[in-house]
């Protein structure tokens, strides 16, 4: 059961899963969508958003067998104790690597596009001091933070994308389904691991209100995050084209810079635009670093989580600067969401889903329903 003593709303929980899933993926998900399937990427953003759904529901299905437990204690229940804490260990790793991710990638882009001349390093330790904070203060605050700051996000991307729409090029989708059905099938992944962060529902559904309104959560958490990378990728192709597309690094952000607000009171809208996507990134930095330091409280069955946050810190701060530059960082990010990704988000709940339908529960009677 719970023992924290934390009670969120399923939307406070679709707030949270697409504040993590679009932290620093949605930047470069245009180049990546159109290297597979060039004018036909909206079809792959399309079929790797069913695939993300039917995951999600395959989650709902676990996690409502077990209202108020986590991973770490269903796994148990279905595994093991000795399996389900290895099942539970390899999550926590896996969000820490995640965390470290984010930090690394959230000091190199700030580190390019706004703060030129401060140390990776310092950037890195303020995002992490800043989480540690943010994270020892519980799923009630992140909830609410999440909420609170979604819809700003929102309205404030919309509103600065607006005045390029008179001026994109539609013609850039022109002739639509020029790319081969089988290649569009092996690009499904390229979006399908750019919903990373659905899993955090293994351990954030113990702490849902009203558990039987999660798959409520998981139908709007994949429409809204669909919905932002269709609209993101059709607007940044439809602008740079697609040659250019392919040739930018962080696509997303370089749209952004390209708007010219008439009349706009900010004059600096390149760092104002950054400071947005700042807050995304590091919401979705607080969710992974929470978990893990949940996943540790769970397994010790320690009264609180709070012990475990801040030595956490230097062993993220150690794995995000492992890999010796940026492009070696994608390349093992790449690599790893495909493996640790296709586990967590798919194959894991699958088995345990399956291994639910044959196993009681310790009191004797079949799981919920």
């Amino acid at each position: 059961m719970n023992r924290d003593n934390d009670v969120i709303l399923s939307s406070q929980l679709s707030a949270i899963l697409v504040m993590t899933i679009m932290g620093v993926g949605i930047l470069s998900l245009p180049r990546m969508v159109v290297e597979e399937a060039g004018p036909d990427g909206l079809f792959l953003v399309l079929g790797g958003s069913i695939f993300a759904l039917l995951a999600g529901w395959i989650i709902f299905l676990l996690v409502k067998k077990f209202p108020g437990e986590t991973i770490v204690e269903f796994g148990n229940t279905l595994l093991g104790k000795f399996f389900g804490t290895v099942i539970a260990l390899g999550f926590f790793g896996y969000l820490m690597i995640l965390s470290a991710y984010e930090v690394r990638s959230f000091g190199e882009i700030t580190k390019q596009y706004l703060l030129f001349e401060t140390p990776i390093e310092v950037l890195a330790i303020t995002i992490l001091l800043g989480s540690v904070y943010t994270a020892r203060s519980g799923i009630e605050s992140i909830a609410r933070m999440a909420e609170f700051l979604f819809p700003i996000i929102t309205i404030i991307s919309v509103l600065i994308l607006l005045p390029i729409i008179p001026e994109i090029d539609y013609t850039q989708f022109y002739p639509i389904f020029r790319t081969p059905i089988l290649k569009l099938i092996k690009g499904i992944p390229v979006v399908f691991f750019s919903f990373i962060g659905i899993e955090l529902t293994l351990l954030y559904a113990a702490f849902v209100k009203e558990p039987k309104k999660i798959g409520n959560a998981m139908l709007l958490t994949v429409g809204l995050v669909s919905f932002y990378y269709i609209s993101i990728v059709f607007v940044v192709v439809a602008r740079f084209g697609l040659v250019e597309t392919t040739h930018i690094i962080w696509p997303t952000l370089e749209v952004f810079k390209t708007v010219d607000l008439p009349g706009a009171f900010i004059e600096n809208l390149d760092a104002f635009i950054m400071s947005i996507w700042v807050i995304a990134v590091f919401m979705s930095l607080v969710s992974a670093y929470y978990g893990s330091a949940l996943i540790l409280s769970r397994i010790f069955k320690t009264k609180e989580f709070n012990f475990f946050v801040l030595p956490l810190l230097p062993i993220i701060y150690f794995l995000a600067f492992i890999p010796d530059n940026l492009i070696q960082l994608n390349d093992w990010i790449d690599i790893y969401s495909n493996y640790a990704g296709s586990f967590f988000m798919v194959l894991l709940p699958l088995l345990l889903l399956i291994i639910s339908f044959f196993k009681k529960s310790k009191g004797g009677k079949k799981n919920a329903p």
